[in-house]
């Protein structure tokens, strides 16, 4: 009976560490996400893909008005522990030449996923703006 219960105890305490860690972790996402949104123009995306077992990513992309990537930071892996890391060779590049043409790993896979955001947003900004200007026209 006693076994059973440092069975459970060590259980419980080590839960706790995963709901802890990854709170801290949700925390550390938020500030990277507001950080690289005080842009004063341009679009923001964000790609997340998770896999059930195995690594899953989440990429960050900033670009300017006209599409090219100005900040890009990535996260990947299987751990609460993993933090999001800059990635210079994207910066400079025009969005589309950052598409994963046949994207396996979840790290092109999320890639793309932000790629797609940016772009529905720069829609969705044009067709405000051609709206806004057939009502003050």
């Amino acid at each position: 009976m006693q076994h059973l219960t440092l069975f459970f105890m060590i259980f419980a305490g080590m839960w706790m560490c995963q709901i802890l860690l990854a709170l801290w972790q949700a925390k550390h996402f938020r500030r990277q996400l507001h950080l690289m949104g005080n842009q004063e123009s341009g679009y923001l995306g964000v790609g997340v893909h998770r896999r059930r077992f195995g690594p899953g990513a989440v990429v960050i992309l900033v670009t300017d008005t006209e599409g090219r990537v100005t900040n890009c930071k990535m996260m990947a892996g299987m751990s609460v522990m993993a933090r999001f890391r800059k990635v210079p060779e994207l910066i400079g590049k025009e969005l589309e030449d950052c598409r994963v043409k046949d994207p396996k790993k979840a790290k092109h896979l999320a890639l793309n996923m932000a790629i797609d955001k940016i772009h529905e947003e720069r829609a969705r900004r044009e067709e405000r703006d051609s709206l806004m200007r057939e009502q003050t026209g």
